[in-house]
């Protein structure tokens, strides 16, 4: 029994020395042409956004990944909720804007269901893809009617509609054609976040997504379309075009 134990000692003591003390907190994303390596803080961080204890910021990461320049958005600590109309760039507690659901061209309406804070303030299902976020949880998912829907206004909830991208770890193939510089929603391991591509069609952008493992994603308004993100510094970093920002009903994702 002795030599048992010691034996079992002198293995977790090894372990201990290959291994860094948070290795199971990390997912390494590598690129199959060998040109970017990128870790992702999981437990950790979902610990951190559930309590909302500890640092709050959005880290920023830019890499290469089969062929394409990726540039991913996390937030650290922080909960997300939806907002109609301009976002405050000197809301210091704002960590990430990003825009979330479409607006049309001919009547300034939000595009698809639209849930702030329990309130249905649009409806439609032409796009199926989905957000809904719910005592802080983001659900992200594809459903013509979903439940989430109506859990979202009896919760005091959020919801919009987007186009689907991924689906259970499957690429949705979409209407739009032509390349640009697209975002999206994205779920992979339990962990939600923000992920862009310039030059890109949506055909390449969803299975782009399913090869760097993303479970589930929808799109989020793209090309030169207004947000910001702060760094954990506290400095505001903004992208697209400001004058975005003042498009009547515009809606945002915003984490705080």
């Amino acid at each position: 029994l002795v030599i048992s134990i010691a034996i079992t000692m002198f293995s977790f003591h090894r372990f201990q020395k290959k291994y860094p003390p948070h290795y199971s907190e990390l997912v390494i994303a590598y690129d199959s042409e060998a040109t970017a390596m990128v870790s992702h803080l999981q437990a950790e961080r979902c610990e951190q956004q559930s309590t909302n204890q500890g640092p709050k910021f959005c880290e920023s990461q830019v890499f290469a990944y089969n062929g394409f320049e990726l540039k991913v958005f996390q937030v650290v600590g922080g909960t997300a909720s939806l907002q109609v109309g301009p976002v405050d760039t000197n809301d210091s507690t704002i960590l990430l804007a990003v825009r979330a659901a479409d607006v049309r061209e001919d009547n300034g309406g939000i595009v698809g269901a639209f849930v702030d804070k329990g309130q249905l303030l649009s409806q439609g299902k032409a796009k199926k893809g989905f957000c809904a976020i719910i005592n802080g949880k983001i659900t992200i998912g594809a459903a013509e009617n979903s439940p989430y829907l109506e859990d979202a206004i009896n919760n005091g909830g959020y919801f919009f509609r987007q186009y689907p991208l991924v689906v259970d770890g499957m690429a949705i193939e979409n209407t739009p054609k032509g390349t640009a510089l697209r975002r999206a929603l994205c779920e992979k391991e339990g962990t939600v976040f923000v992920v862009e591509c310039d030059k890109i069609t949506f055909h390449d952008f969803s299975q782009l997504l399913v090869n760097y493992g993303v479970t589930n994603a929808i799109y989020l308004v793209g090309s030169d379309s207004y947000g910001f993100y702060r760094k954990s510094n506290g400095k505001r970093c903004d992208f697209g075009n400001s004058k975005h920002n003042e498009i009547p009903n515009i809606t945002y994702m915003v984490w705080r």
